[in-house]
């Protein structure tokens, strides 16, 4: 049980620091034009207010970042979806150039829901950049359809499911508004019950609110964790307890020089929550490292994978203040090694 156990908290070290690498990874690659990320409050007031979960990223700040710069391979990036490589050829919209800025506020489905429940999940998503609406419209001529709702007129396009349809609309030349979903009535009857669209009584907006000035972050609420939680064969109240103790997560990230500075932080219910899951996070570094220093782990894992793996686990600082766990740490432009040759469309 014991070796059970540690192999369990090894994994989950890990896991901690990769995740935001990963994540880190992710977001890295979209970018567009200045050289600080630009002011997120007019981006997040465009979009409704309530959503527990709120993503942010100025994509023209990384890509003019020594960090994107720098990155070891300056190859275009391209996304391996088919629906995407029709739409740039068709539209000739490429976010790796054209795409500026992007906030999105999301609302999970509620648990055991279904599509057609009165609350299903919904997306919404407001982007800046340089979009041609001449061949967006023609473009939704052929492939999907065009509608006017609300004064606008509204490009529709098929979901995933045969059944749902995503909206796109412009609300000037140069932003737009996706809904998932078949009509946008919804982003504007939130802003008309709260005009000002005021963070009060916004919990996800007002954490958003000390983000300004990153150039990408994600503040969600934590869903419940079931009572059934385990992790493997393990079965641990001290760890539900901890993870049930999490209220919300906030991940930011911002060019520091050459690296890119990440915040991940864990907003607790009392300090004494904040308290032992930093010492728990430190045991899990500590497993992690061990882990790390296995000859079977350095040959089983990419040179590049372990490198970043290493200098997060050595590196990160972690840090408890009031009610929020924190771990800082810098990527340095190697991570992007992860990433492997660019993929064509």
């Amino acid at each position: 049980m014991f070796r059970s156990r540690k192999t369990v908290l090894i994994a989950m070290g890990l896991t901690v620091f990769a995740i935001a690498a990963a994540f880190l990874f992710y977001v890295s690659f979209r970018r567009g034009e200045t050289a600080h990320a630009s002011s997120v409050p007019d981006l997040l007031s465009a979009l409704p207010a309530g959503a527990p979960t709120l993503a942010y990223i100025d994509l023209a700040a990384v890509r003019a970042s020594s960090f994107y710069q720098n990155r070891p391979d300056k190859g275009r990036i391209t996304v391996p979806d088919r629906n995407y490589a029709e739409f740039v050829r068709s539209t000739g919209f490429d976010f790796e150039k054209d795409l500026d800025r992007v906030a999105l506020a999301a609302w999970p489905a509620p648990p055991g829901s279904s599509a057609s429940a009165k609350e299903p999940k919904k997306i919404v998503v407001i982007a800046d950049g340089r979009f041609d609406r001449a061949k967006i419209r023609e473009y939704a001529k052929q492939k999907g359809k065009i509608d006017h709702e609300q004064g606008h007129e509204v490009f529709r396009f098929p979901a995933d499911d045969p059944a749902n349809w995503n909206s796109l609309f412009f609300l000037d030349d140069h932003r737009v508004a996706i809904i998932e979903g078949s009509s946008i009535a919804a982003l504007f009857a939130s802003h008309a019950s709260n005009p000002s669209n005021d963070s009060s009584g916004d919990p996800a907006r007002n954490r958003a609110a000390r983000m300004d000035g990153a150039a990408a972050f994600i503040v969600t609420r934590v869903p419940t964790v079931p009572d059934n939680f385990s992790q493997g064969s393990v079965q641990s109240a001290q760890l539900a307890s901890l993870a049930r103790s999490v209220q919300w997560i906030t991940l930011a990230a911002a060019p520091d020089g050459d690296n890119l500075r990440v915040s991940l932080e864990g907003e607790c219910a009392t300090s004494t929550d904040a308290r032992q899951l930093q010492a728990a996070l430190e045991m899990l570094r500590l497993f992690g490292r061990a882990a790390l220093e296995s000859p079977k782990t350095r040959q089983s894992m990419d040179p590049a994978a372990f490198a970043v793996s290493e200098s997060l686990l050595k590196t990160a600082e972690v840090t408890a203040t009031a009610e929020r766990t924190r771990i800082l740490f810098e990527l340095t432009p190697d991570v992007l090694k992860l990433s492997g040759p660019p993929k064509t469309q």
